[in-house]
């Protein structure tokens, strides 16, 4: 093997691109980490396991892992390890998958994301960015929005898109969410994250975004409407109706899970997969192997990966570790759960 292949669960280290908007302190309290007194308040998102730049805002948003080497570098030298086989052979050597952990420390823009066959015509892009959102965290009565209520023809989107006023966010669909909730968003539909949102988030592993709400965080055009216009970004926007039979459908309880099984709805395991493993006194959880971004969301344990010489990694509330397939299939023991996000199948 060469030295960037690991074999053993690997720890991640924080990775805060500097973002446009406010959050960030969540994360640090969940990674068990002290504010620094020179934190700037614009770290909202860590991400994790990242082949992903940002789109703008410097391009930054890569991992590097803790022996100084570039993830993309490290899933080069020993793609069938770090992937599989059967992954490399139909995607290639990228994950195709971007994990984030986000807190909201304002209310985010009303945005949406190019689906793929969108970002594949205007974009020379394979991926759009469908999304899912794993509620950790909520302040009581914090929200989400999704989805128009009702059709919106497409000049009266522009106009309020053009007037970039209040009448945007209330034409979308309000939800309430706690702690345990998930919700899957499919590239095209219109959205926002409420201030006090604390999240798990999966994505098609691109940083593309039409912030239709863009005049009050500073952002210039050519950054809000991802260099192509006004009028040919807004032909990346579902124009509604989500109704609520369709917000039903895009909507799970991940703490419902008692064992193992999905997080997130049927219709997100195209893009990605998140898998819960909940292990309590005397019952263990277990996992086939796969590339997973493990992210530790409750309690302590132990990680068992491997048969035929397992290795065991102590974990707790907080730990992120990117457990590669070829350290084999995992066993969960104490009193904890863990989410595994991971690729397609």
């Amino acid at each position: 093997m060469s030295e960037t292949t690991v074999s053993d669960p690997t720890r991640l280290p924080l990775n805060t691109p500097h973002r446009f908007y406010r959050g960030g302190e969540r994360i640090l309290a969940f990674r068990g980490l002290d504010v620094p007194e020179a934190f700037d308040g614009h770290r909202p998102e860590d991400w994790l396991a990242s082949t992903t730049r940002l789109f703008a805002e410097g391009g930054d948003g890569v991992t590097v892992l803790a022996d100084g080497t570039p993830l993309p570098d490290a899933l080069a030298s020993d793609p069938d390890h770090w992937l599989g086989a059967d992954h490399v052979a139909r995607h290639g050597i990228e994950p195709g998958l971007l994990t984030k952990l986000l807190d909201a420390g304002e209310r985010l823009p009303v945005h949406s994301h190019p689906d793929r066959a969108f970002a594949a015509a205007h974009l020379d892009c394979d991926h759009g960015k469908t999304e899912a959102w794993i509620v950790l965290d909520a302040e009581p009565g914090a929200c989400v929005w999704l989805g128009f209520r009702d059709e919106l023809p497409a000049d009266e989107l522009a106009g309020l898109v053009e007037a970039q006023d209040e009448r945007l966010l209330a034409a979308l669909n309000r939800i309430e969410v706690h702690a345990g909730d998930t919700v899957l968003v499919p590239g095209g539909q219109p959205h926002a994250i409420g201030e006090g949102v604390f999240v798990l988030e999966l994505q098609e592993p691109t940083d593309l975004s039409v912030m239709l709400e863009h005049r009050r965080f500073g952002l210039e055009e050519a950054h809000a409407f991802l260099g192509l216009g006004l009028a040919r970004a807004l032909e990346s926007v579902a124009l509604g109706p989500l109704t609520s039979d369709g917000l039903d459908r895009l909507r799970r309880r991940w703490t419902d899970v008692e064992a193992s099984g999905p997080a997130l709805p049927d219709e997100a395991s195209e893009y990605f997969r998140a898998e819960v493993l909940r292990a309590s006194a005397g019952a263990s959880a277990t996992g086939a192997a796969a590339f997973a971004v493990t992210v530790v969301v409750a309690g302590a344990g132990v990680l068992t990966t491997g048969t035929d010489a397992p290795r065991t990694t102590e974990v707790a509330r907080g730990d992120v570790l990117l457990v590669p397939y070829g350290a084999g299939d995992v066993r969960l023991e104490g009193d904890v759960t863990v989410v595994r996000c991971m690729p397609p199948a």
